[in-house]
């Protein structure tokens, strides 16, 4: 270890001398830099869903002002000792600990509401099983509406929170659809409770998806879209709940009445390209054979992922 010697001298005569590590010299220069990095930056937790890409917008930022940014400095930034500490976060090479994370916020400038997101973002991403993550990421949501300025948007992202709103609001479309809660409960798969749908019929109202007309209800518009505010937040719980039920279905439908298959391939990322806008055109075949069925008396989910298992 480089040491540093340094003779105190007072108006008195000399005391003592004392031996200061380099190192802690250094990390109180250093001190000035880390305080100011961030104090301009855009990059917010609140943007994102995982919080190792929040991290690396932030290092992308600090790099797009200096170009001689590097992980070291970015780690060193965060209090850290110059290190690939950073790098192996950002990469999923290690995880980041909440205690780790509540040592960053001392360095990152947030407020407060953003500090209990990233903290809350933490949480969720090393949540170790279902239960956890799905306990952590109803927190997540509830951080959101508090972000969420407009009302409609909260009420969408509640839309998207809840498997049976989109099904109930489809149901109504229905050839015999009849405006009754018992009715509409005693028809969905699994069964949702009489409130639960008395519930979403007031949601689906207030959002202004359905209307009342002669003693039944009646759609108002032909699909559902979410604000860029809330796209991400309502997007992932709409796909972890449908593919949650798509896995239940395996052992609690008839092979009768769906449909389940997978494959695993090998392509190029051009390739995967084709996949995916090949799966794009046949969602928009399958809208378009849905919306010519006139007197449609059942609804189905239909569920299609494409996702790398290699880096």
């Amino acid at each position: 270890m480089v040491t540093l010697f340094i003779l105190c001298i007072f108006h008195q005569p000399i005391k003592f001398f004392a031996l200061i590590p380099m190192r802690a010299v250094v990390g109180v220069l250093a001190m000035t830099h880390r305080n100011k990095i961030f104090d301009h930056t855009q990059v917010k937790p609140s943007a994102y869903l995982d919080y190792k890409l929040y991290f690396q917008a932030l290092y992308l930022e600090c790099k797009g002002v200096d170009e001689s940014y590097s992980y070291q400095k970015f780690a060193a930034s965060l209090g850290f000792e110059a290190t690939t500490v950073m790098h192996q976060i950002i990469k999923g090479y290690r995880p980041l600990t909440l205690k780790a994370c509540t040592q960053l916020l001392k360095y990152l400038k947030l407020d407060k509401f953003e500090a209990r997101f990233l903290l809350q973002l933490v949480e969720y991403n090393n949540a170790k099983n279902l239960s956890a993550r799905e306990s952590s990421f109803a927190r997540l949501k509830d951080l959101k509406r508090e972000l969420v300025p407009d009302e409609l948007d909260r009420n969408l992202l509640e839309y998207f929170s809840k498997w049976y709103h989109p099904i109930i609001w489809e149901l109504i479309g229905t050839e015999g659809f009849k405006a009754d809660a018992e009715w509409i409960s005693g028809r969905i798969l699994p069964r949702v409770s009489v409130n639960e749908v008395n519930e979403s019929l007031e949601l689906l109202q207030t959002i202004g998806l359905i209307r009342r007309e002669d003693q039944t209800f009646i759609q108002t518009q032909n699909r559902v879209t979410t604000g860029h505010r809330i796209k991400g937040m309502a997007l992932v719980s709409y796909h972890q709940n449908m593919l949650d039920h798509a896995k239940n279905a395996l052992t609690q439908v008839s092979g009768k009445r769906r449909d389940v298959s997978s494959m695993t391939v090998s392509v190029t990322e051009e390739g995967a390209a084709k996949l995916r806008a090949m799966i794009h055109a046949f969602q928009i075949q399958l809208l378009d054979e849905a919306e010519r069925c006139e007197k449609s008396d059942q609804v189905y989910q239909v569920n299609i992922q494409l996702f790398p298992f290699t880096e």
